[in-house]
């Protein structure tokens, strides 16, 4: 059964999902990080979660995060589109459809473990 796109439930997956991905798990070893995600107009309003990464691990929750090294903004369009895989996050990025502000450094390292990330995501049923 699909679940919809930014929802609690979709969140749950997301976690799920992470948490069983050893391709997920390889590439996230030895990285760390806090990631804020803003995804603006999104059906019920902008939506606000944190992706928290801690050597092979990677888990998501609703709301701001105070320790956040990095923020993406982005509109709900394009968020689907990356999530769907029908947009590449970095080609988002240099079209100028995502805001990325902090540690960009810190972004360009978790480049590939982020797509590692977003293939797993691609795996989850979503409804838009």
């Amino acid at each position: 059964m699909p679940v919809k796109y930014l929802s609690p439930e979709w969140i749950d997956a997301y976690n799920a999902t992470m948490a069983a991905d050893d391709a997920v798990r390889k590439a996230l070893k030895g990285k760390s990080a806090v990631i804020q995600m803003v995804v603006a107009d999104a059906p019920s309003g902008d939506v606000h979660y944190a992706l928290r990464i801690g050597d092979g691990t990677a888990a998501v929750s609703l709301g701001d995060a105070d320790d956040a090294e990095v923020t993406i903004r982005q509109s709900y369009e394009t968020s689907a589109q990356v999530n769907r895989g029908e947009l590449d996050g970095a080609k988002a990025f240099t079209q100028g459809k995502v805001k990325i502000s902090g540690k960009m450094m810190k972004m360009m390292q978790l480049q590939r473990p982020l797509a590692e990330v977003q293939k797993a995501l691609n795996t989850i049923d979503t409804e838009y």
